[in-house]
């Protein structure tokens, strides 16, 4: 038709959704990721804790399950839940960590932290002074070594000293004077201290004095005593204030109600009338945490941690919750269907228990040994505190933070503040499908700890599914708890530089393995007890426990299964 304009139209094969101001984006939003069932995992310390205070412990680790998991259910990453959790307990007077730490030979508040996320990269300090909390210092530290410098220098991850000091500082940190990071009963526990080192090295002098004027054979000095006088104790320093004072030192693996090693029975003798006697607390146990055994020959249910006059009976809320010790033989899992998962190897019983062979009973020894409860019932546990988080992206993150020993001189370093030592982190394999991934912190002696790379080698032979076996070669084993088992005995306890060192070798660890499957917690101690707590993302309340060695066991185990399902 002339005059007509035909006018080109473009047909869409399908109509297009779009808009200029992204409203329409905002309302469907992304896609919804799949998130992780967060779950956090702490200790208390590895060492001797009194009946008597057992409830303080529990509640201290139960506050910090909270704290973190509170964390994690805001979105917080894993470091950030452990920063959290050891906060809580660095605050606590109760913990050797932050407030109320052991204090050095001058009297000096030094401590060590270190914090450890899901790809192995930390960030550490130690002996630090003035700082309050010094795993947030250690998580300063570890933001800082992902920034870059200017001239290609590189970040530190770990610092020391006043050098880890001025970095706080720099970083707007407060930092406090020493005073303030003092409690009344860190104070008491140096001051006793000092007044034990004062006796202990007088004797010491009177012991050598006396030697001198003894008349002895010719012979190479050193090698024989022919005429020996009076034995004396030889009182460690680590052992004695906490005989003493009622307290017990960092890294002490038994109560101070048995003898340090190697003390013969004259020894002995002369050691209980000092009104050091074999515990005989009872003990109730927390009925919030569910732990069974069958002893051999028998069908009855007893606890494997502590033995209660009457044996607890398992009502099924806690399923998922296992317990060892060395002298049981049969163990039995807490869910029949996890039966096969949690078969365990038969126990080696050990064969002879230390005792104070004492004097018998009179009414003199009975008032000390009444005034020594007294004493107990203001026992302070002193050792190395951490925790395992995991949070909804899947990441495991570690940490440790502690006051170190008491009575240590300035500048000492303990595990806490060594990767691989006291905190360590195997990260995923990209190529991995079951996505395994394990942390563990340790306690105890530190420098045996620093010896064998205590944290680093468990988590390690979990990840890989080894133990070792003789000759140090490594067996190929998928039952973790004789993982756990081997690791204290044959890795720990029996490492040349630990059965050959100064001083007995005491450890506590707390290990994590993460798989598609569930989070495993598993733990073993050969210390007098070891304080623990673990909360997951589905649990209404943390589950903690006080795990104690049993009467002539010489290790205790425990696990958990956390299901993600």
């Amino acid at each position: 038709m002339a005059g007509c304009q035909h006018q080109s139209v473009r047909y869409l094969a399908e109509p297009e959704i779009s808009n200029t101001d992204g409203a329409l984006d905002r309302v469907l939003g992304p896609k919804p990721q799949k998130r992780s069932t967060p779950a956090i995992f702490l200790h208390a310390g590895a060492g001797f804790h009194s009946h008597q205070n057992e409830d303080v412990h529990l509640k201290a680790c139960v506050a910090a399950a909270e704290m973190g998991m509170r964390f994690l259910k805001a979105g917080a990453s894993a470091t950030e839940a452990v920063e959290a959790s050891l906060r809580v307990l660095e605050d606590k007077e109760i913990t050797n960590a932050g407030y109320g730490s052991n204090l050095s030979i001058d009297g000096t508040v030094e401590c060590d932290a270190t914090i450890v996320d899901h790809l192995g990269r930390s960030g550490a300090c130690g002996a630090v002074p003035n700082i309050r909390n010094p795993i947030s210092l250690a998580k300063l530290i570890f933001d800082g070594s992902k920034r870059p410098l200017s001239l290609r220098r590189v970040p530190p991850n770990a610092l020391v000293g006043e050098g880890a000091k001025i970095f706080a500082e720099e970083h707007g940190m407060a930092t406090f004077s020493n005073d303030y990071l003092i409690s009344k009963n860190s104070r008491d526990r140096f001051l006793r201290w000092q007044d034990d080192l004062l006796r202990a090295e007088t004797k010491a002098k009177e012991a050598s004095s006396a030697q001198k004027g003894t008349p002895a054979m010719s012979c190479a000095p050193c090698q024989y005593e022919t005429m020996p006088g009076k034995p004396t104790i030889p009182f460690p320093r680590d052992h004695t204030a906490a005989i003493m004072s009622g307290t017990w030192n960092e890294g002490q693996p038994n109560s101070p109600y048995l003898p340090p090693p190697g003390m013969d029975e004259a020894q002995q003798a002369e050691l209980t009338t000092l009104a050091i006697t074999q515990n005989t607390w009872k003990h109730t146990k927390n009925p919030s945490w569910k732990t069974a055994y069958h002893a051999a020959g028998s069908s009855k249910k007893y606890s494997s941690l502590v033995r209660p006059e009457k044996a607890p009976e398992n009502d099924g809320e806690h399923d998922d919750l296992v317990f060892l010790s060395k002298d049981t033989n049969v163990p039995v899992a807490g869910s029949a269907k996890d039966t096969e998962t949690w078969q365990q190897p038969k126990r080696r019983r050990k064969q002879q228990k230390r005792h104070l062979d004492g004097l018998e009973d009179s009414e003199d020894m009975t008032a000390k040994r009444q005034h020594q409860l007294s004493d107990d019932e203001e026992d302070q546990v002193t050792d190395t505190i951490g925790a395992i988080a995991i949070d909804e992206k899947g990441y495991i993150a570690a940490g440790s933070s502690s006051g170190g020993i008491g009575m240590k001189h300035r500048g000492r370093l303990g595990p806490a503040a060594l990767v691989g030592v006291g905190t360590a982190v195997v990260p995923c394999q990209p190529d991995d499908g079951d996505a395994v991934s394990v942390a563990a912190v340790t306690s105890g002696t530190g420098e045996h700890m620093a010896t064998t790379m205590a944290s680093q080698r468990c988590a390690e032979r979990l990840y890989s599914n080894t133990r070792k076996g003789p000759a140090g070669v490594d067996i190929q084993d998928y039952d973790e708890t004789a993982i756990m088992e081997s690791f204290i005995v044959r890795d720990f306890m029996g490492h040349p530089g630990v059965c050959n060192g100064p001083s007995a070798g005491a450890i506590g660890v707390m290990a994590v393995k993460k798989t598609r499957g569930g989070y495993y917690l598993h733990f073993a101690h050969n210390t007098d007890s070891f304080a623990l707590a673990s909360m997951g993302g589905k649990d209404p309340t943390p589950t903690c426990v006080m795990s104690r060695l049993p009467e002539g066991g010489e290790i205790a185990q425990g696990s958990r299964k956390i299901s993600i399902k």
